[in-house]
């Protein structure tokens, strides 16, 4: 017969429910981590994260915390805490501690002394009292990265509860995470807003060189920015990603560039125009190729620009491309650079009409012109009854 030599006794009980106590709070504090990490992985804005923390912290079954509290962080005011998340708070707190100056309450003492601040009940550091008030203590628990104070979670708890190591440890934990996520997220924000500076500044470049360009030629003023809105409408009609399209937009804004180097005598002349005279107006892909191309885009635009005379057939200039050969871009840039030129009046002859120009693009799809563009521009016209072009070029 078995005889059991170490029997159960109550310490070893109390070591196992120890252990699994801390086990499970393991799992939850891993369990939060990774919520808030997927979520912050996401185009999560910060004050979600916040809110969601917030609400995860609450849930936590082995946490001595009410359902209620706030999670403070620190904004463009040095030493004041800014409210970013909160729940089941009363009225009169969401006005009164919606800005907590450092060392004030419980929270700006957390954030003045960068330490964890516990009370049991409402003692004097709680210098925020309204009518009505509950009776109750907190954990307020800075939000540190390095020694930068970066915000406060702030969690009630039933008066008279004892301070405990675990929750601490626990509140930390998270606190420290938060921390982690506030800095990228403020970091990724940073550089969006240097990405949108450079972009504006970007777009007045590119647009002070279309004026340029068309200074020299006062008939066809606005030409590019026109064929610029519609290769982009093409473009979104292809379902085209939208850094691609950004990038059609550049080079069509640039497409004539290259005109500046043509005698302002022929652009603006109103008859015919000689072979000799054609021929140097068709350099000007070549010349906008030349300008553009030590200009470090982060797309092809000089290439676009080159190509935006090339036919599917090959019968295009300035190299004769055809088919795939052609960037996807310069066989759109082609279509929206025809029908805008049809549309529109030229020196040398009156405006044909953008049913003309419809009818030229459709008859050469597959041919001169690109078949899926060809059909995207014509699906833009028929959705509109015809006013795309209008839109498209105001």
């Amino acid at each position: 017969m078995y005889i059991n030599k170490h029997p159960v006794t109550h310490e070893t009980r109390r070591y196992t429910c120890d252990v699994e106590e801390q086990l499970k709070r393991n799992q939850d504090l891993l369990a939060t981590m990774n919520c808030l990490m997927r979520l912050s992985l996401e185009e999560t804005n910060l004050e979600d994260i916040l809110r969601a923390a917030l609400d995860l912290i609450v849930s936590i079954p082995w946490l001595s915390v009410q359902s209620k509290g706030s999670i403070f962080i620190v904004e463009d005011e040095p030493g004041v805490l800014v409210m970013k998340a909160q729940s089941g708070l009363a009225a009169p707190l969401l006005e009164t501690c919606a800005r907590v100056p450092f060392g004030r309450c419980l929270c700006g003492r957390a954030a003045l002394e960068r330490k964890i601040q516990f009370a049991a009940h409402l003692d004097e550091r709680h210098e925020t009292r309204y009518e009505g008030i509950v009776p109750h203590g907190h954990y307020c628990v800075p939000i540190l990265y390095a020694d930068r104070i970066l915000g406060v979670i702030n969690l009630y708890v039933r008066e008279g509860h004892v301070r405990q190591n675990n929750e601490e440890e626990f509140l930390a934990a998270i606190a420290d995470m938060l921390a982690g996520i506030i800095i990228r997220k403020r970091g990724e924000e940073a550089l969006k807003q240097s990405i949108a500076k450079m972009r504006r500044t970007l777009d007045g470049v590119v647009n002070a060189l279309a004026v340029t360009a068309e200074k020299r030629d006062p008939y066809t003023a606005g030409h590019q920015q026109r064929v610029s809105h519609l290769a982009c409408a093409i473009a979104k009609e292809m379902k085209l990603p939208e850094d691609q399209i950004d990038g059609i937009r550049v080079a069509a804004t640039l497409h004539d560039i290259g005109k500046i180097a043509v005698p302002s005598e022929i652009l603006t002349k109103p008859g015919q125009l000689t072979e000799l005279e054609w021929g140097l107006i068709r350099c000007h892909p070549q010349a906008g190729y030349e300008i553009l191309k030590n200009i470090p885009f982060t797309w092809p635009v000089a290439r676009i620009v080159l190509q935006h005379h090339e036919r599917m057939n090959g019968s295009g200039y300035p190299s004769g491309l055809s088919g795939e050969e052609i960037l996807l871009e310069a066989r759109i840039l082609a279509i929206a650079d025809v029908v805008e030129a049809m549309a529109s009046h030229r020196p040398y002859r009156p405006a044909l009409g953008i049913k003309e120009a419809l009818t030229e693009i459709s008859q050469n799809s597959g041919v001169l012109y690109d078949s899926d563009a060809v059909n995207a521009c014509s699906r833009l016209f028929q959705k509109d009854d015809l006013t795309t072009l209008a839109r498209c070029m105001s």
